[in-house]
């Protein structure tokens, strides 16, 4: 849903609501893998890699082959998992920018069999031209 933020001499000003940008976040997280050719191997399910909510992110590691889970998440779940937040960023950035926001804080929830993960990343995006 569209919010009001204020009226100018051309008219009001709107704002999407993040309620309204979960599909698209959801296909750019999906396209990334798809064209990351590391994760596109080793994921088996791209589309249930991912599932956003309007409470967070979540990733399934299980989607993972058994081979890149035990050399890269077995040793340090956490480690990974900050890891590949910072691999997202560039796809974040770019989803604030498109959706016209000029921050958001995304919580992401990785989940390993029972294990769970969770943590916040915020995205600032710097404003130009100031005078």
């Amino acid at each position: 849903m569209m919010r009001k933020l204020e009226f100018t001499p051309g008219g009001y000003l709107w704002q999407l609501d993040y309620r309204d940008t979960i599909r698209l976040l959801q296909e750019k997280l999906v396209m990334f893998v798809r064209l990351n050719g590391k994760l596109r191997n080793n994921i088996i399910n791209k589309t249930q890699f991912f599932n956003n909510t309007v409470e967070s992110i979540e990733i399934n590691l299980m989607e993972f082959s058994e081979a890149y889970r035990s050399k890269f998440i077995d040793g340090d779940m956490d480690e990974y998992c900050l890891k590949f937040m910072e691999l997202l960023r560039p796809v974040l950035i770019d989803f604030v920018k498109e959706v016209g926001f000029d921050a958001y804080a995304f919580r992401f929830r990785f989940r390993y069999g029972k294990k769970v993960f969770e943590k916040q990343k915020n995205i600032l995006i710097p404003i130009e031209n100031i005078d």
